[in-house]
């Protein structure tokens, strides 16, 4: 037995009707009262009536009652107005500092044991997701209800990673957008050297380029570390002579070749042209953050990342290596993602910064019209049985895995918390 598991009992008032205190005094649960996830009682601001009187205050939860002692409870004037000790067993009288006694109210047989069978089994499996099994027996509308939820929640958890990145532009909102979105760049297996290859390489500086391609392909190809003067073709080798006179202009140290990765990418996945592609983005669209603020609906937004690599590499994935021609548009899938890890995070953090609920919502609504990504953890919850029809939904359940299920929080999940109910 253990707190967490009669807190969601009490919460959930998934208990016996007829109920009464340690002393025989019927108890009535008017309200449980708001769950503290701070310091303090466990749940503040309930409404219970004790034989014939109606207490306001707050409730506190222990296993034994005897920990009311061993956590000096009875020390702390936080805990004064306590009007209802919630335990699983009596062993110890417990009173109030000034020595009343407090109503206490024992839990144990007061509930359906399959319920906490139930989820002890959760808690012990080691399936995927602990409710693996039972998933299906839910309907889709208890997830899709929840999904705008957690994809908040999942946008506010990324929130915190782009607030420490801006304050760390001197809350430069261009510089900090372009790094980001540089780092979006990368995807899952080349994030890191794109984040590296932006703070070495300052948007002022790449705007100082203007509006020639050639240029700020060379200063991006030469902070990357890829470029060097042993390249026979053409191409590679006027980048070099014009990477080593802005490298000279601009005092810039390239970042180490070796952060790249290029195993087990497909070619059209690899750095060589993904900082081609950036190169193109940078050139078309001047003014970074004023666009993403300006982007009215998704599809203008996916429009504006219809990029192309630059010509060389038509018939080229690496330097000096040539290949069957291929025009090196970014796929629909990517700009898919540059959007949903990309724009709709910083959207959302500057809405939150901001206190503009339009941006936020605005943030929301880009997931909800783009398509649900495609990978083996989506296709695992696909199998079990919940939608993944949109990226907001797919986002949803990328952060239910992670901050619910891995960490086997089902007493805090609504999922779960449908499935244990089914048991009252």
């Amino acid at each position: 037995m253990n707190e967490q598991f009669l807190s969601y009992l009490w919460k959930y008032r998934l208990i016996k009707a007829d109920l009464e205190t340690e002393s025989g005094e019927p108890v009535t649960i008017l309200h449980p009262g708001d769950q503290n996830s701070d310091s303090g009682p466990d749940f503040f601001n309930a409404r219970i009536r004790v034989g014939p009187t109606t207490w306001a205050g707050n409730v506190e939860i222990h296993v034994h009652a005897s920990d009311w002692y061993k956590h000096r409870h009875q020390t702390d004037p936080a805990y004064n107005n306590t009007i209802l000790h919630v335990v699983f067993e009596s062993d110890v009288d417990v009173t109030h500092h000034n020595g009343e006694r407090i109503p206490t109210l024992v839990l144990k047989n007061q509930y359906p044991n399959r319920i906490f069978d139930q989820y002890e089994s959760m808690m012990n499996n080691m399936q995927w997701i602990p409710c693996y099994k039972q998933l299906k027996d839910t309907a889709d509308h208890n997830f899709t209800l929840w999904a705008p939820s957690l994809a908040m929640e999942r946008l506010i958890y990324k929130s915190m990673s782009i607030k420490k990145l801006w304050e760390s532009c001197q809350n430069n909102w261009e510089e900090a957008f372009y790094r980001h979105f540089a780092l979006s760049f990368g995807f899952r297996i080349n994030g890191l050297p794109f984040e590296l290859l932006a703070k070495s390489t300052p948007l002022k500086i790449v705007r100082q380029q203007g509006e020639k391609l050639f240029q700020t392909e060379a200063l991006l190809f030469g902070q990357s570390g890829l470029l060097d003067d042993g390249y026979a073709d053409e191409y590679p080798r006027t980048l070099w002579r014009e990477y080593r006179f802005l490298a000279d202009k601009y005092n810039l140290k390239p970042i180490q070749e070796s952060n790249w990765k290029f195993l087990r990418l497909r070619p059209t996945n690899f750095p060589t042209i993904r900082i081609s592609q950036l190169a193109a983005y940078l050139i078309q669209s001047h003014t970074l953050f004023s666009d993403m603020l300006g982007f009215m609906t998704c599809n203008e937004a996916v429009n504006s990342l219809h990029i192309r690599a630059s010509e060389y590499w038509d018939t080229h994935y690496l330097f000096d290596k040539p290949a069957s021609v291929r025009l090196k548009y970014i796929g629909q899938s990517s700009v898919n993602l540059l959007i949903i890890n990309g724009l709709v995070p910083f959207l959302f953090y500057y809405g939150l910064e901001k206190d503009q609920f339009s941006l936020r919502e605005k943030a929301l609504n880009f997931l909800e019209q783009l398509p649900g990504e495609n990978n083996s953890e989506i296709a695992f919850w696909e199998k079990a049985g919940l939608p993944c029809r949109n990226a907001l939904q797919t986002q949803a359940l990328l952060h239910l895995k992670r901050f619910y299920c891995d960490k086997k929080h089902c007493l805090h999940c609504r999922i779960g918390g449908v499935l244990l109910s089914k048991l009252m």
